[in-house]
């Protein structure tokens, strides 16, 4: 229901202030503590082990999605998979569940939450032996371990308890489920930035399980440089200056920093336990034989990228001359395919755009971004039942998708099926809140279910929002006839 969430807001500042820190204290000497799997220290920790897992299986679509999808090679993702198998063995938590994938981005990245751990294409190509992966995946897995990610959502509900919003409510799980629903914790918020002292541990951690399985674990400073070498490629490529603070500290919040000193990492590997190097340590050759075909298929992905950009910059021959040279290089890339459905579309080259989307989806059948286009086609032909039929299939993939969740309440909206629009629209705005239109949507559909106090808040906050375009003049016009009605006058 449109601002439920503030009308909740509102009931929780009601809490007289004492009784509010009494609930508090109550919940901090409760069940808000446990010992940490790392340090054996007591810590403030309002999620559990088990919502632990469940946050990292409910975030694995969004992720998933929002880093390319997964690149579809098996025999790569079970050889890579074994070696952070190999480091979740030896880990404080290695009952936790993990499957691992190599993400279909450019962009240099890793990261990992219980269930589901990765790493981009962007970032694979660049690295030169299986000890480099293992150390950087070995840092990502002690984030895990050392239960970084539950820290810091769990800190995140503390301050939303500071607001009110919880009291002693949340010393039991289920006070904790229904916060954690409120503060809609999704995979943004999962992969914000660690502090650096998490990040140090992780960077301890890391060496240590790459030492405990036989690699050198001098080759985590050589990772860390390798991964500073890979951000300043995409940078170049992207058309950006070098990568000096800001573009690494947001891209790669998940994994070592630049201003962590390698002679700090030197120092880690000085005090670890004994360990024991198996055969040269790097395994160089097995890593470069099992990604010669990833480095092949990227020379044809970095094509694709100069394309989408072109499209971006609404350069459409440049960009349809680089997706046909893309697949020159390589056809059997269902993202190829789906950047040539894209640029078709925006040319309102309806049937070339289709093609390109079913392409795509008869080279990879779960490749969201191609039903999804799909669904947006049918839409503009009037289709709308049609394009409900391939927003279900891009929702299924990936539920939490914006722009299939407002194409769905549109398609709704034109079927006039009030009730079934507001239901997306609604998801929709909580994603994305400053849409020029969505609330504009709203206020019709609530109006065609008579539910004129909703239509004018929702009417209300299309003005708020923007109020110049077509629909922040007709939000204008129909709130001031209601508003007319409703008093009478």
């Amino acid at each position: 229901m449109f601002m439920t969430g503030y009308q909740v807001l509102k009931s929780a500042f009601i809490t007289p202030f004492g009784t509010f820190l009494l609930s508090l204290s109550l919940l901090m000497l409760s069940s808000g503590c446990a010992i940490n799997p790392v340090t054996g220290k007591s810590q403030i920790m309002l999620i559990s082990e088990s919502q632990e897992i469940a946050m990292g299986r409910d975030a694995a679509p969004s992720l998933n999605w929002d880093f390319g999808g997964r690149y579809r090679d098996r025999e790569l993702e079970s050889y890579l998979g074994g070696i952070v198998g190999r480091l979740w063995s030896v880990s404080e938590r290695s009952n936790l569940p993990f499957s691992f994938y190599v993400q279909n981005t450019s962009i240099p990245n890793a990261f990992a939450l219980p269930g589901y751990v990765a790493m981009t294409r962007g970032l694979l190509v660049n690295l030169q032996n299986e000890a480099q992966f293992s150390a950087i995946m070995g840092h990502e897995a002690g984030h895990v371990m050392a239960r970084h990610t539950a820290a810091r959502v769990s800190r995140g509900m503390l301050v939303k308890v500071g607001l009110g919003l919880g009291g002693a409510a949340l010393g039991s799980t289920r006070g904790a489920d229904a916060l954690m629903a409120l503060g809609s914790v999704g995979a943004s918020l999962l992969l914000l930035q660690y502090d650096r002292s998490q990040e140090l541990e992780s960077d301890r951690l890391g060496v240590l399980y790459m030492s405990k399985i036989g690699y050198d674990p001098g080759e985590a400073v050589t990772a860390h440089e390798e991964l500073v070498v890979a951000v300043d490629r995409f940078m170049k490529r992207a058309g950006k200056e070098s990568a000096s603070g800001g573009f690494l500290d947001s891209i790669l919040s998940t994994h070592p920093r630049k201003e962590v000193r390698v002679e700090e990492i030197r120092n880690m590997i000085s005090e670890l336990p004994p360990y024991r190097i198996n055969g040269d340590g790097r395994f160089a050759a097995d890593f470069s034989d099992k990604l010669r075909g990833i480095r092949k298929t990227n020379e044809a992905y970095l094509v694709y990228d100069d394309g989408m950009r072109a499209l971006e910059q609404k350069s459409y021959a440049e960009a349809d001359r680089l997706v046909r040279k893309a697949i020159a290089m390589n056809e059997y890339q269902a993202p190829f395919h789906a950047l040539a459905g894209r640029i078709a579309f925006v040319q309102e080259r309806f049937g070339d755009a289709e093609k390109g989307f079913q392409k795509a989806l008869s080279i990879d059948n779960e490749y969201q971004p191609a039903y999804y286009g799909l669904g947006v086609i049918a839409y503009r032909k009037n289709d709308y039942r049609k394009g409900l039929e391939h927003l279900e299939k891009s929702l299924t993939l990936y539920p939490q998708h914006p722009g299939s969740l407002y194409a769905s309440g549109l398609c709704y909206h034109e079927l006039n099926m009030p009730q079934e629009a507001l239901t997306f629209f609604g998801s929709f705005a909580g994603a994305v809140e400053e849409h020029p239109e969505v609330y504009g949507y709203m206020g019709m559909d609530y109006e065609k279910m008579q539910r004129v106090d909703l239509a004018m808040e929702a009417y209300t906050a299309q003005i708020k929002v923007e109020p110049n375009n077509r629909m922040g003049a007709y939000a204008k016009q129909r709130l001031a006839e209601l508003k007319k009605t409703s008093t009478g006058k």
